[in-house]
């Protein structure tokens, strides 16, 4: 069974300053994911993208880190690093967070958690960035919904299987 570690080691804790507890309740459960886009993953079912005359050509996934953000239903990508990376854009929605509804953009993509798993589709873009965080991806419930995740806070450890 694979297993991704998403906690925090004892080394890189101390080279922080702090304990592996605390740089998990700081940070939350991070990982490294891949973010890029695929035409070929969607086969014959790519959404139609809005003002593209031929379809968009592959873009090369770098590697980010997430957040495994369990109150998110659906997993996002960052919307500077969208753009920065070209995602193709594909449509606006209205989303509804802590500080109320805010339009978001929403493009085509993948998200791949190494030796764990893929998801691609649509994915909001959201400010993470511009919020200050440390993450530039949430990995929200309907990726993580057939993966074993283990949250154990009282060592700073977590590890994600499928």
């Amino acid at each position: 069974m694979p297993i991704v570690d998403c906690g925090f080691s004892q080394a890189a804790a101390t080279a922080a300053g702090i304990t592996p507890e605390d740089a998990l309740v700081r940070l939350g459960p991070t990982l490294q994911v891949d973010i890029g886009f695929d035409p070929a993953l969607f086969g014959q079912a790519l959404p139609p993208i809005p003002g593209a005359t031929v379809p968009p050509l592959a873009i090369s996934p770098i590697s980010v880190p997430a957040l495994l953000d369990t109150g998110a239903q659906e997993s996002s990508i960052d919307e500077d690093l969208a753009q920065q990376l070209k995602l193709p854009l594909i449509d606006q929605e209205t989303r509804s967070g802590i500080s109320g509804p805010i339009v978001l953009n929403v493009y085509l993509a993948h998200i791949v958690i190494p030796t764990v798993g893929t998801q691609y589709g649509r994915f909001t873009g959201v400010y993470l960035q511009k919020g200050g965080q440390f993450h530039k991806a949430l990995i929200g419930r309907t990726m993580l919904s057939d993966m074993l995740l283990v949250y154990d806070g009282r060592n700073g450890s977590v590890q994600l299987a499928r």
